[in-house]
């Protein structure tokens, strides 16, 4: 057995990367199960109260007695129970728990350990959650004796990383399926959503931007993850709104793509002030960008702005085709109303939703757009 303080810093650095890093437990199994000169070890997430494996990482083992283990004899494993009970991170040595001569005459030694050329084993459960408990184990061959006191403590010296690990594991997992569950959303919106930096690089978009990146439409396309328009005019007005909300002279911004009648509404997209330490993958400020087609209508759900703001229905009118990014002089036409009367239905609809510009407007209603989309019973 090497040792622990000339062998821990790069095990430890190994184990903290499962957490961002799939597939790499069978590497760090091996690697510390060599620590103590074995060449199996395993990695098991169990219930605590039934015989029940739901996900295992080996090193070493026959994938053939390892399927068997989990499948048909979990229920015949003496260490099982005596793991379970035993001080969360405490370290058993098999020969604690079953005596040499009861181990061998088992069930699980000739049908698990033997194959694999093992006898003796120690391990702990390092880790209980949702009546689920993890537990790790080290085995090796009858000649080799069983694992000694200073071993069992050298093992149990990680069991504080294992469990945050596997604590650090959960956040990330939760965190995953946030993430796909909001870009799951996204995907339903009829506009293209996507967010960029100041650069105009792109870190993600909706399903929708990807179409209209990979068809070019409005002369919007990517390279790389940048944005580029094929449009000088729309280009430099882009280039100049980003510069402008980042420098925080503005919120919210929109701009025409050529004579298609589309727009871009694009709004400043920075975490509230925090007290708190984030590491992050930039400063923090980007730029959330809608795509807005008035060939692909967007019709919003006028009871809910109506329960919401009281707004008249000739505001609601005006609000369903500002938000499809009309301005007022087209949307004053669409009407057959003068754009004095739909600058001033705007100043009201602005006054009751609390923004003091078309942009910031624009910008709320797409936000909540998953509360104002008209439903098809």
């Amino acid at each position: 057995m090497r040792h622990l303080w000339t062998t821990a810093p790069q095990l430890l650095d190994e184990l903290y990367e499962q957490t961002t890093t799939q597939g790499q437990w069978p590497q760090f199994l091996s690697r510390l199960a060599g620590v103590f000169g074995s060449e199996t070890a395993t990695l098991r997430l169990t219930d605590l109260h039934d015989p029940l494996v739901y996900q295992s990482h080996t090193t070493g083992f026959h994938q053939a007695t390892n399927q068997y283990y989990e499948n048909q004899a979990v229920d015949r494993d003496p260490f099982r129970d005596a793991l379970a009970s035993a001080d969360l991170g405490k370290v058993l040595t098999s020969d604690q728990i079953i005596s040499d001569q009861h181990f061998s005459a088992s069930h699980h030694y000739q049908f698990v350990f033997r194959p694999n050329g093992n006898f003796y084993a120690m391990g702990t459960q390092f880790d209980r959650h949702d009546g689920q408990g993890l537990h790790i184990g080290i085995h090796r061959p009858h000649r080799k004796g069983p694992y000694s006191a200073a071993e069992a403590a050298l093992l149990e010296q990680f069991s504080p990383h294992f469990r945050r690990v596997a604590r650090l594991s959960r956040l990330f997992g939760d965190l995953n399926q946030a993430l796909e569950q909001s870009r799951a959303a996204m995907d339903h919106l009829a506009f293209g959503a996507w967010y960029m930096d100041a650069k105009l690089n792109i870190q993600w978009m909706n399903k929708t931007a990807e179409e209209v990146f990979a068809s070019r439409s409005f002369r919007l396309e990517l390279r790389g993850n940048h944005l580029t328009v094929n449009a000088p005019q729309s280009a430099q007005a882009i280039r100049k709104l980003a510069k402008s909300l980042v420098e925080r002279k503005a919120s919210s911004e929109t701009v025409r793509l050529g004579a298609t009648g589309a727009s871009l509404l694009m709004t400043l997209a920075t975490p509230a002030p925090s007290s708190h330490y984030h590491a992050t993958r930039s400063n923090g400020t980007g730029i959330l960008c809608f795509l807005l087609d008035p060939n692909q209508p967007n019709p919003v759900n006028q009871r809910h702005l109506k329960t919401l703001y009281l707004l008249t229905p000739a505001e609601l009118r005006l609000v369903s085709l500002l938000v499809q990014g009309l301005d007022v002089g087209e949307s004053s036409a669409a009407l057959e109303i003068s754009p004095h009367t739909a600058r001033t239905q705007l100043k009201s609809i602005m006054q009751k939703t609390g923004v003091n510009s078309q942009a910031n407007l624009q910008r709320k209603l797409l936000i909540c757009s998953h509360l104002l989309r008209t439903t098809h019973d």
